[in-house]
Order: structure tokens, then C-alpha cells, then sequence
């Protein structure tokens, strides 16, 4: 388990690869596989080098650590959404 625990990272990558060829093969690619695929692949790698990251670190650290992996793909995502439709666009989906 130990070992496992090491490469956790890695797995979350290659799931992340997994969810952009599949679609590809299959010729049903949409955005969504393709966000998806991107978020998994950059979280398992910024998840690998956390876990492999042999200084014990602070507990800023942990806490800047879990920005990275959790709080800033949310915010800019919604920046990008943000900018990328209307307010009008919007008020017409809600």
C-alpha cells in the first residue's frame, strides 16, 4: 500500500489520459471530456510532486499546497466562464 501511495499521482494522470483518448477513438469527443481530462492531468501532477516532496513542510505550506490542488483550477474556471459569456447569456439559462 505503501508503494501504491507513492504513484498516486501518476494514476490520477493516466485516468485524466484515459478521459481524453477514449472519446477520441470512440470520435464522440465534447468539451466536458476535454475539461475534465485537463484537470485530472494537472492535478495528478501537482498531487505527485506534493507527495514526493520529501521536506515535512509547514503548515503554510500544506495550506498553499491545497490551493494549488483545489482552490485555484475552481477560480479560474470561473474567471474563464466569467469572461466568456454575458450577463444576458446568463439570465437565459437561469
Amino acid at each position: 500500500m505503501k508503494e501504491f501511495a507513492k504513484y498516486i499521482g501518476v494514476i490520477v494522470m493516466l485516468i485524466g489520459v484515459a478521459f481524453l483518448v477514449i472519446p477520441f477513438l470512440m470520435g464522440t469527443t465534447t468539451n466536458n471530456n476535454l475539461i475534465i481530462g485537463m484537470v485530472l492531468i494537472i492535478n495528478g501532477m501537482l498531487g505527485h510532486i506534493f507527495i514526493n516532496n520529501m521536506k515535512k513542510g509547514s503548515t503554510i505550506s500544506n495550506i498553499l499546497w491545497a490551493i494549488f490542488l483545489f482552490i485555484v483550477p475552481f477560480v479560474i474556471y470561473f474567471f474563464a466562464k466569467k469572461s466568456a459569456y454575458s450577463e444576458e447569456e446568463f439570465a437565459a439559462y437561469n
